[in-house]
């Protein structure tokens, strides 16, 4: 916790104005949890905190603008604490009358969650009520009419409190209390002595004091000993408000204890609580935890955790195993408390874990690294995972920050019962739902169903391989079958997978009207699927993100609002449009085809630089699962399990890419990529190297070189005559013969251009600072590593002598090889090679090598030099470090490709061309009718030259280079 708010304030000092309220809600929640779940309020030690997160929620008032849902919320939690801080630290008539306003503007606030406006208001009313009690005057007169209206309010407030759903019924029955106390005072403050009874008056205090006593959240009125009762006021000089609770400043300085005497304090707490106080400490709390908090000694359970904090901050280092133990009875006393919401704290909303759950969940992570697994306190450790999960939602909130290191620490216990297997599934299934993945489920039903049936546990359990299931079936795109374990919004996302728009409407109108920011950007969303009410879609879009935290969610809600703008279209919602895109480009989580999306529609508008980042991000993110995204969201709200958000992307400027195409010779990186959502047109953007610039030249139909003369890509290209150029397009595009393209006079663009590919401007940086090294110098094959292609032996035998004499050569051949090719044969050689000649099956990206062996190309990070490839191309192979790529766009008959092959190598060793132009020249040898045919060509090339139109687009076209 201490961690999460030294990051918290390092990020905020990095930012300015109202960019900090997200942030500074969040520090304000993380100062409030430790303040409850270390001491809790009233506590001396609590106060710094206390006042730490007044100021950080001051701050988020202040910068949020009047309207805002954010203002009402941070409103709501700032009254809330001065609130706090008045009742239990004395803070003074200021932090009263603070509290006052700024609870009368949340509870204007429309969006203010439900649970919270109550909570709000039985706060205002306590407080006007305080100050209506604290008023000059005495029973013969009366107070003053002000008091009077005070006291009208509270009864009014307090009766609103009983209207509204109820945060607990505790507090329920608080703010029935209150009225009652405050209907029986109200004759007091009029001077009508006839209507006051006093026995009304006194049975209602009692009760309230014997609430405070059970647990019910503190008052600001009531006062900590009940022999400091309410009292009649009296005129004079000196006014000493009847209400206000006895100084309790915290102390200037703190005295450790020490630490087998907190131990023992809190032992004896412990032993308390349980039964049979015999057993060793971890039982005692095993047995605790099974049975819940004694209803009859709250004040017993908080005197147990004050105590167990008490030893954790006495902890030293001379046993490790004490210490985790220590931390072990802290985390199962604040789940016990934040289950029965002792500690009178509760979340803000639904998407919110409890403080106490927070600390517990830290101190059970703590105490695996001190425990060791084959202690028999360990299982225990595992166990006391189950007060940390929410009845209706087990594998969200606290344990979502812990699963992954629990999981891990119960497979080391060997004797393990059922209740500790099925929780480690638990884990493992939270940690996988974490990293954006799924678990098996039915080995997690196995566990669960081992555990016995009158397990407290066993209830949450099933219900957690219940959303363990629907995560699963929503990963494949379903189907699942809605019902009572899995909430309403399972109706939702049910319709959402089968796609059935009338059973999505129905749900939609059905779904419940909650507040919860997640919820309120699903729902607008769905809205916004739907396309029936945009009004709505950008109204609940818009309060999301205002009211999100950072995160995957946030992006893409912020995507989505952009495109309810554009469908919108209504007066100035084409800038808002673009402005929220390109908020969610600077998000987290980024997703491909959102910023893909948004480049389509900013090459559309002409507008160069936001194309460019969006293309630039698009390109450095990965591909998004295949699952609709908003199944995916909807999930997470339903089950309370949110997937890692990945960082920002931070793409490289223009200049920066400019720069690299400087470094490599090429005078300008053009951006092929669809201007409309069917890819019938496509933009061309272009950053030219000499001068940074980015320019959109045009926005071309689609059409392919290779059977159609359109007139607008010579005029585009034409222009860079005997000059180099990068191109960088997208989707069906990259498959686009633009070396095919006719610039006049019967030439195509090969003959005057040379032309290379990358995938982006981002990859030119990199390209930029790597350097080839000649082809000859360490080369390496790798030939029929399967002995499926034996045709291509005699080939390669002939390139290795003609151009590689000191070859290194994997799999099989006319004459001995160095190796089978297997993968680690090929991983061994690969650094240092200078060119690697691949005429092995590959499948998509998967290299097929000896035996079974496989090697996914794309996770190769020991490259260097040259690749060339006998079929297909593979771009993925410059991440890998490679330099170039030569390889094929589509598929050409196995002679011609062998004869292509053959002149590059000849180009690359005989004329030391680099690989682009080497590419090129060969492109232009077989488009001259009076090409020379170089003297050692073997017969089958020979052959080939004899019976191929080699000037036939389709074929020589098909030759492609990708790299520097």
């Amino acid at each position: 916790m201490d961690e999460n708010i030294r990051i918290l304030w390092d990020e905020l000092s990095r930012l300015n104005g109202p960019a900090r309220v997200p942030k500074l809600m969040r520090l304000g929640q993380e100062l409030l949890a430790r303040c409850s779940g270390r001491t809790g309020p009233g506590r001396p030690t609590a106060f710094a905190d206390l006042s730490a997160a007044i100021e950080v929620w001051d701050e988020a008032y202040r910068l949020s603008e009047p309207g805002d849902p954010a203002r009402g919320e941070a409103a709501a939690q700032l009254g809330w604490l001065l609130t706090a801080r008045h009742a239990t630290h004395e803070g003074g008539p200021e932090d009263r009358e603070t509290a006052i306003v700024v609870l009368g503007e949340a509870l204007t606030v429309a969006e203010l969650p439900p649970r919270q406006a109550t909570m709000a208001r039985l706060a205002l009313g306590q407080l006007l009520f305080a100050r209506a009690a604290g008023a000059r005057g005495g029973f013969p007169t009366g107070v003053p009419h002000d008091a009077r209206d005070d006291m009208d309010e509270a009864i009014r407030l307090f009766r609103s409190a009983l209207d509204g759903p109820p945060p607990s019924a505790e507090a329920a029955t608080l703010a029935r209390t209150l009225l009652a106390v405050a209907e029986s005072t109200r004759p007091l403050l009029s001077g009508d002595l006839a209507a006051v009874d006093i026995s009304k008056i006194t049975a209602t205090v009692s009760m309230l004091l014997r609430l405070r006593r059970d647990g019910v959240p503190s008052t600001p009125w009531i006062p900590e000993d009940p022999s400091d009762g309410p009292v009649s006021v009296v005129p004079g000089e000196a006014h000493h408000s009847p209400t206000v609770p006895p100084q309790r400043l915290p102390p200037a300085t703190t005295v450790p204890a020490e630490p087998d005497s907190a131990r023992r304090t809190a032992r004896d707490r412990l032993a308390a609580l349980v039964a049979d106080h015999h057993l060793p400490a971890w039982e005692q709390a095993h047995a605790l935890l099974l049975a819940g908090p004694p209803q009859r000694a709250a004040d017993d359970l908080d005197a147990f955790v004050e105590a167990a904090a008490d030893a954790v901050d006495a902890d030293g280092d001379d046993d490790p195993v004490e210490s985790g133990l220590d931390r072990l009875l802290l985390a199962v006393g604040l789940c016990l408390r934040e289950r029965h919401h002792l500690s009178g704290w509760e979340p803000a909303d639904e998407d919110a874990t409890g403080g106490d759950r927070r600390a517990a969940a830290q101190h059970l992570s703590t105490a695996t690294a001190l425990v060791p697994p084959d202690h028999p306190a360990a299982a225990v450790v595992v166990e006391a995972i189950g007060g940390l999960l929410d009845d209706s939602r087990p594998l969200s909130g606290s344990i979502t920050q812990i699963a992954d290191r629990l999981s891990g620490y119960a497979e080391e216990i060997t004797a393990r019962p059922p209740t500790v297997t099925a929780l480690a599934e638990l884990c493992r299934t939270v940690a996988a739902l974490r990293a954006g993945s799924t678990t098996d489920p039915d080995a997690f039903a196995a566990a669960v169903a081992a555990v016995p049936a009158e397990h407290p546990l066993r209830r949450t359990l099933s219900t957690a391989v219940d959303h363990a299931r629907l995560a699963a079936a929503v990963r494949v795109g379903g189907p699942i079958t809605p019902g009572p374990a899995l909430g309403g919004l399972a109706d939702l996302l049910d319709a959402l997978l089968r796609d059935d728009r009338t059973a999505l409407q129905t749900a939609l109108d059905a779904a419940p009207r909650r507040n919860s920011p997640r919820l309120r950007a699903v729902l607008g969303a769905i809205h916004l699927r739907l396309g029936r009410d945009l009004g709505a879609a950008v109204t609940l879009l818009s309060e999301a993100t205002r009211a999100l935290d950072d995160g995957g969610l946030r992006t893409r809600t912020w995507w989505r609002l952009a495109e309810a703008y554009r469908a919108r279209g209504a007066t100035g919602d084409d800038e808002l449009s673009r402005d929220a895109g390109l908020t969610a480009l600077r998000g987290p989580a980024p997703d491909q085809r959102d910023a893909a999306r948004f480049a389509t529609w900013m090459l559309a508008e002409g507008r160069g630089t936001e194309a460019f980042t969006a293309l630039e991000i698009a390109a450095a993110t990965p591909e998004p699962p295949s699952a609709d995204p908003l199944a995916l969201d909807l999930l997470s709200v339903l089950v309370g399990v949110t997937p890692q958000a990945a960082p920002p992307v931070e793409p490289p400027g223009p200049a920066a890419v400019a720069a690299g195409l400087r470094e490599i010779g090429a005078a300008a990186l053009l951006y092929l990529h669809p201007t409309d959502d069917a890819g019938r047109t496509t933009g061309v953007l272009c950053l030219d190297s000499a001068t940074d610039r980015l320019d959109v030249l045009a926005n071309l139909p689609v059409t392919d070189p290779l059977t159609s003369d359109d007139p607008g890509w010579p005029a585009i290209l034409r222009r860079w005559a005997s000059e180099h150029i990068v191109v960088a397009a997208t989707g069906d595009l990259t498959r686009l013969a633009l070396a095919a393209v006719r610039t006049g006079d019967g030439r195509y663009l090969a003959q005057d251009v040379v032309v290379s590919h990358v995938s982006s401007g981002g990859q030119v940086v990199p390209l930029a600072a790597r350097s080839f090294r000649p082809v000859d110098a360490e080369p390496l094959f790798v030939v029929n590593p399967r002995g499926d292609r034996d045709p291509d032996m005699a080939e390669v035998t002939a390139v290795r002598r003609l151009f590689y004499p000191r070859s290194v050569c994997l799999g099989r051949a006319l004459e001995p090889v160095d190796a089978p090719g297997t993968t680690a044969d090929l991983l061994t050689r690969l650094p240092g090679a200078s060119l690697v000649h691949l005429g092995c099956g590959l499948r998509g990206t998967e290299l097929q090598l000896a035996g079974d062996d496989t090697l996914d190309a794309a996770t190769i990070r020991s490259a260097s030099g040259l690749v060339v490839l006998a079929e297909n191309s593979v771009p993925a192979l410059l991440d890998a470090g490679f330099t170039g790529v030569v390889g094929w766009q589509w598929a050409v008959p196995a002679p011609f490709a062998a004869l292509a092959l053959f002149m590059v190598h000849l180009q690359l060793v005989g004329r030391r061309l680099p690989p682009a132009a080497a590419v090129t020249a060969v492109q232009r040898w077989m488009l001259d009718p009076d090409r020379v045919l170089p003297p050692f060509l073997t017969s089958a090339h020979l052959n080939t030259v004899a019976t191929t139109d080699l000037t036939r687009p389709a074929l020589w076209a098909a030759l492609v280079y990708h790299g520097r």
